[in-house]
């Protein structure tokens, strides 16, 4: 009797294994299914039970790390994606989730040395590894031109033209200086502003700038001009958030106007994102505010489609008038040198002619 009561618990416990490894099983399917469906915090829920039965599970480790990934926890799937490789050496997923993870941290070298022992048979990681020496040529060419043009058809008036050449020169990893000469035509009258800028990136996704510009005997652009802003990344990844403000103080020949536009990019998708703004100007006497929505989508690695709608006020040589707006246009990359770009928009000011313009563009790295 005894030594069948010492082996009862023992039974119990040889039993229970099968129970617990298809709990655990479940929970891991559970969690790969809401992580698939878009739903990171529900799979993080029964992954985390999968990974208490089963601690030494390489799966379960791996899909860890794509569902911090989805919530942008760069270093909770980064670790994840480590233990997988520990338990696993060689598990060409885990490689891939790190490089995913370094390409968010906007390295795009360091995710190509993780890619390094993945074989040309991983399909998503060789279009990653594509994508990201695309990245890598473009980081090493530190020079850009871009060359623009743009005409406006008023409605019962001269048309109005302009040009705008800018040169930027990478500096450093962080830094970038450029420098922006724009010619505008209006009403059979020119002016030439010239703009030196310098922006610094101080983290992934996030930087900060300054401006001081200039019309020499200005007519409608104007006479001198500052301005500062930053761009804040608060979360990485497909679901990213860039906090946003920019500050202009100008001295026009109709008086000194500043503006202050806050605003918010939400990504919804590593290939689509959304922009808001709100648009404040004030001049002499008054203070007007309006607003701008935009929306950005990226069909293919190479072409970008933007389109949007404005009511705010907008300078008009430097007087502010309430103006309606639509726009849209794209942006292709024929090489990763090579970027054209075309836009359409028509603005339908108040107490003023509506005017349609059409911008074309080309940009050149070097």
């Amino acid at each position: 009797m005894k030594a069948a009561a010492a082996a009862y618990p023992l039974t119990l416990w040889v039993l229970a294994m099968p129970v617990a490894a298809q709990t655990a099983q479940d929970d891991y399917r559970a969690g790969v299914a809401a992580r698939l469906a878009g739903k990171p915090e529900a799979a993080l829920t029964h992954l985390a039970r999968a990974a208490a039965a089963e601690p030494e599970n390489a799966d379960v480790a791996l899909q860890i790390g794509f569902a911090d990934l989805a919530l942008g926890r760069l270093d909770q799937a980064e670790a994840a994606f480590r233990q997988a490789l520990e338990l696993a050496p060689g598990y060409a997923d885990a490689r891939f989730g790190l490089a995913l993870v370094a390409q968010r941290r906007g390295d795009p070298r360091a995710a190509l040395a993780e890619l390094a022992p993945v074989g040309p048979d991983h399909a998503e990681a060789e279009a990653l590894r594509r994508r990201l020496q695309g990245e890598v040529a473009i980081a090493d060419r530190r020079w850009r031109v871009d060359l623009d043009g743009s005409y406006s058809a008023i409605e019962g008036r001269p048309d109005w033209q302009s040009a705008t050449l800018a040169i930027q020169r990478r500096t450093s990893d962080s830094t970038t200086a450029a420098a922006t000469v724009e010619t505008t035509r209006r009403f059979d009258r020119t002016d030439t502003y010239g703009e030196a800028r310098i922006d610094y990136r101080f983290a992934p996704g996030s930087t900060v700038y300054g401006l001081v510009g200039g019309t020499p005997e200005a007519d409608h652009r104007p006479k001198w001009q500052l301005g500062a802003g930053a761009a804040v990344r608060t979360h990485a990844g497909p679901y990213a958030t860039v906090l946003r403000l920019d500050w202009r103080e100008a001295d026009y020949p109709s008086g000194e106007v500043r503006t202050v536009t806050p605003g918010v990019e939400q990504y919804l998708t590593g290939r689509a994102w959304v922009t808001g703004q709100w648009i404040n100007v004030w001049d002499s006497s008054t203070h007007s505010s309006g607003w701008l929505a935009r929306g950005d989508v990226m069909p293919t690695d190479r072409l970008r489609l933007f389109g949007g709608a404005a009511n705010a006020p907008d300078l008009d040589e430097g007087v502010v008038i309430q103006t309606f707006s639509l726009f849209g246009g794209l942006s292709f990359d024929l090489d990763p040198r090579v970027t054209l770009r075309a836009s359409l928009a028509h603005d339908d000011p108040d107490r003023s002619a509506s005017r349609t313009t059409v911008a074309l563009g080309l940009g050149y790295r070097f």
